[in-house]
């Protein structure tokens, strides 16, 4: 195993110097016009346009981010209908998205490259932070079952964020500042070179003190956060390389008396040639953690709970984690006869390793001590597809064929074959009805396969996830309107459980739960009231189920199964002004999941609740203000069934200059 490891890493590397041959031959030699490919449209390696693709689709454009003031990726995923996003959940302060009651089996991509960590567990995928918005084109959501395109991970959804490119990029200068004593500076500029077109872009953010968990009566907080980050792009004809860097640290009050820090290192590239048949992208994440925990407070209680022995860990516990990832990807657009096919292969190398200080308590001695510990874990995939396009009659149907290997370091070897078919028709009015079925197929990461910390054990014998994924809906691009009905069935669910019988003892593994089901309809619909005031709504019924064994009755999770989002726009330039109000219904959070956890708020955890933002803009010939209030009222609510809390009431005034 090791030694064909050793020859994937060779073959991805050779890749990587074949194609930047190949770049340098063309640009040097190129003297006639470029035809430069059209961006692959997210949800289907055929169509033409997201209209196209038979699933719920919802795109937000350049326009619509510069516009909405916000400030993160998630504020901007929040208002699309089915997604939930977790801003700063636990000491990671990561960003994650939710997707149909969905955590672990949402699929991110960058440019069409896969955005998924090694580290990801049932709570944490990929982490939205370090896509900053400025650098966004455009950002491609499709609904539903994607494995039969993108492999592992493509459950629920993909997101497609789609990044600028050299010529879209602006000469410009942000500064910005806010509550908890936010602050965000950031710098860009294009240049049209000779050889290259050259996009780069500088962005520093900081903030102060922010709530983020209440556990056990008490209210946990993040300290002093920065973030630095920086990228460059380059673009000739159908080539595009781009390369990103940045760094988080942050502190975290876990009512210790030394806190606990942690600071994320993070490169990734990517070489991509595009042209209307062919598609190559060679990628390289590369990610370095150091965490280090501040001591503890260590509880001890007799059979009756009652406290008997409390004391301070008052040593620091370093942990250091490291994960690469390789990858390569390659795709043709041809035909047989008149059906038109797009093909291709992925290649994906995946390698982590830890190591650190970990608490270990022994209640029944009631005695604690600290013991080291390191794991790390090796696997790479290879997954051939297919798509295929037939006409019947007036119908179309689309047929997706994805076969999945993946070779796992001392652990189990896994395969799957993931097809989908679609069935769809456009009508004379423009809309277009769909009706999808199809496989998924999600692995479980190295973390939740090796992870040995001190409140985590390893589980090598995780199963994938594996199930089917059902949409019915019709939307109409011309009135913007659309409503889904969907359905989602999944054997051997991950999730990490509490295995101590203890309910104040944090201590588990990750295991494959019995059964997982969701259902509900989503729907969204845009209106001109008038020729500067428009309006958007987005709604979403969902009932996302789960079942630990075959014995243990249905049990619900912590996503709303209502949710309303209403968004009011007056564009009448230089101004702009929007007002939102996002409803969360009740989650239903079954209480065994919450067992041993007081929360220090009035209302229980599922109460449901109302959010309203605003902003204010005016825009000069080279000049724009921005003034934003988010959770205008300062409503506080728990996120989810871990006791994290939403943002508070935050003000932000932010300038900006063109040059």
């Amino acid at each position: 195993m090791k030694s064909s490891l050793s020859f994937s890493k060779v073959i991805v590397f050779l890749s990587f110097l074949y194609l930047s041959s190949f770049l340098g031959g063309e640009v040097l030699a190129q003297e006639g016009p470029v035809t430069v490919a059209p961006e692959l449209v997210t949800g289907s390696r055929l169509a033409e346009s997201l209209d196209e693709v038979p699933q719920a689709t919802y795109v937000i454009t350049a326009d619509e981010i510069e516009r909405s003031g916000a400030k993160t990726l998630s504020e901007l995923l929040d208002k699309i209908p089915g997604v939930n996003t977790l801003r700063k959940n636990s000491w990671t302060q990561n960003d994650s998205v939710r997707m149909r009651g969905l955590d672990l089996e949402v699929l991110v991509l960058v440019d069409g490259v896969p955005f998924m960590p090694v580290s990801y567990d049932d709570m944490f995928t990929a982490d939205l932070r370090s896509i900053p918005l400025e650098s966004i084109e455009r950002i491609e959501v499709v609904k539903g079952a994607g494995s039969a395109l993108y492999g592992s991970m493509a459950a629920a959804g993909v997101i497609n964020i789609i990044t600028k490119t050299p010529d879209k990029y602006k000469t410009s200068i942000i500064a910005e500042g806010g509550s908890n004593d936010w602050r965000r500076y950031s710098a860009s500029a294009g240049v049209k070179g000779d050889i290259f077109d050259v996009g780069i872009r500088y962005s520093h953010k900081e903030e102060g003190k922010t709530p983020v968990q209440y556990y056990d009566g008490r209210l946990l907080n993040a300290l002093d956060y920065d973030e630095d980050s920086a990228s460059v792009n380059l673009s000739r004809g159908n080539w595009r390389f781009g390369a990103d860097f940045g760094s988080y640290d942050s502190k975290w009050d876990g009512d210790n008396p030394m806190i606990d820090e942690k600071e994320d290192d993070y490169k990734r590239f990517y070489l991509k040639y595009a042209d209307v048949k062919n598609e190559v992208i060679a990628y390289a994440h590369l990610l370095d953690k150091k965490y280090t925990q501040g001591g503890a407070k260590v509880n001890f209680y007799d059979d009756n709970w009652n406290l008997i022995k409390s004391d301070y860990v008052l040593e620091y516990l370093p942990y250091n984690y490291n994960e690469d990832v390789w990858g390569l990807e390659f795709t043709q657009k041809s035909s047989i006869g008149e059906v038109p096919i797009a093909w291709g292969v992925v290649y994906r190398f995946e390698k982590l390793s830890a190591d650190g200080d970990g608490l270990i308590v022994d209640d029944d001695t009631k005695t604690y001590s600290i013991n080291k510990f390191s794991y790390k874990g090796e696997r790479y995939n290879i997954a051939p597809f297919a798509q295929f396009s037939f006409t019947l009659g007036d119908v179309l149907m689309d047929i997706g064929l994805r076969y999945e290997n993946w070779d796992v370091d001392d652990g189990k070897d896994e395969s799957e074959f993931t097809p989908k078919i679609s069935f769809y028709r456009q009508d004379d009015s423009g809309k277009l009805w769909y009706l999808t079925a199809g496989k998924f197929f999600a692995m479980p990461s190295l973390y939740q396969l090796y992870a040995k910390e001190s409140m985590t054990e390893p589980n090598p014998n995780l199963l994938p996830e594996k199930g089917y994924s059902y949409d019915i809906g019709v939307k109409d691009p011309n009135n913007r309107w659309n409503v889904d009905l969907f359905y989602i069935e999944m054997d051997d669910k991950i999730k990490w459980q509490d295995l101590d019988p203890n309910p104040k003892v944090y201590y588990g593994k990750n295991v494959n739960l019995a059964e997982f089901r969701s259902w509900g309809i989503e729907g969204q619909f845009e209106k001109s009231l008038t020729s500067n005031l428009s309006w958007i709504n987005g709604i979403t019924w969902q009932r996302p189920e789960e079942k630990p064994s075959a014995d243990h009755p249905w049990r619900k999770g912590g996503t709303p199964q209502l949710e309303l989002y209403s968004e009011l726009n007056y564009d009448n330039s230089p101004w702009f002004a929007s007002l939102s109000a996002h409803y969360y219904g009740q989650r239903d959070i079954d209480p065994s999941i919450i067992e041993g956890i007081s929360y220090a708020y009035d209302g229980p955890a599922d109460d449901d609740f109302v959010v309203v933002d605003a902003l204010l803009s005016y825009s000069m010939k080279n000049d724009k203000i921005y003034l934003a209030a988010y959770n205008i009222f300062d409503k506080e609510y728990i996120v989810d069934t871990g006791g994290f809390i939403g943002p508070e009431r935050r003000v932000y005034l932010t300038f900006e200059h063109l040059f």
